[in-house]
């Protein structure tokens, strides 16, 4: 396979996502496993590329390393990527409708609003109308009762590998979007978010707001979810939902036995800014 990095053929170093939503691959081919997902808004950098289809990109703000087709996004040289990352929005609306001229598109919640004025958005192409709830520049007000309430929009989301949409997630990316609506930058996965924050050691002690950590049978964290209520954890298993939580693990309920296993729990947010459970 001959990979060339992109600065031997183009000046653009950078892209934009200008759909609601474009699927990262493990690989350069369709049929390999999607990894992530892009939304609409979001930036990255070109590592790579492979003939005219393929590139390999690391979004902005993210640890991923991923192949994305050329023909679903633009690219954007670097002056166009300093002034729509200098300062961003988030859309809160499950989906809304962004308007543009005669044409208009659909983006869903998490989409990223560049240089956003409460009123209108500006893209590579120009600028776009968005009349529905988004944060501001500084992200929402961190406090549990916000954290939960924006958690629970995505109650019910069917369980995708490798989305990051209202319409389809995995547990890492509900975490990452979550947290994104309030200014903390997190890594797409669970094993790397695990590192973020401060221990909390006892589930007597934990918070609406903290992040718990599950291990897998080869012991490897895969898994994560937000305490949303005593001993309630939200998560994504079959979909987005919400179980019982011990120091045990995950208990479901309707089935009637554990699900996950607990590995460690974690407060993003100093204690002094949220609200005891």
């Amino acid at each position: 396979m001959l990979i060339k990095p992109v600065n031997d053929t183009t000046e653009y170093l950078h892209g934009i996502c200008t759909l609601n939503a474009v699927p990262v691959y493990s690989k350069p081919m369709e049929s390999t496993q999607v990894i992530s997902q892009l939304l609409y808004g979001e930036s990255f950098n070109i590592i790579y590329r492979k003939n005219k289809l393929w590139f390999y990109i690391q979004p902005n703000n993210c640890s991923v390393l991923g192949w994305i087709k050329s023909n679903q996004i633009q690219l954007i040289d670097e002056k166009m990527f300093i002034r729509l990352n200098a300062y961003a929005s988030k859309s809160l609306e499950i989906s809304h409708t962004v308007l543009k001229e005669d044409s208009s598109r659909n983006i869903v919640m998490g989409s990223t609003l560049p240089l956003f004025d409460g009123i209108s958005l500006t893209m590579p192409d120009g600028k776009s109308i968005f009349n529905g709830q988004a944060t501001n520049r500084e992200g929402l007000e961190k406090t549990s009762e916000l954290i939960v309430k924006i958690a629970r929009r995505y109650l019910n989301t069917p369980e995708l590998s490798g989305g990051r949409t209202p319409f389809g997630i995995d547990s890492g990316a509900l975490v990452q979007l979550i947290f994104g609506f309030f200014n903390i930058h997190l890594p797409r996965f669970p094993s790397e978010q695990c590192q973020y924050g401060e221990d909390v050691y006892f589930m007597d002690f934990v918070q609406e707001g903290d992040v718990i950590f599950c291990e897998n049978k080869d012991g490897r964290i895969a898994h994560a979810g937000i305490i949303v209520g005593e001993k309630r954890v939200l998560h994504v298993y079959g979909n987005v939902r919400i179980d019982d939580i011990d120091h045990f693990g995950i208990f479901n309920q309707n089935i009637r036995r554990y699900t996950h296993q607990l590995r460690i729990v974690k407060r993003l947010i100093p204690s002094n800014e949220v609200n005891n459970i």
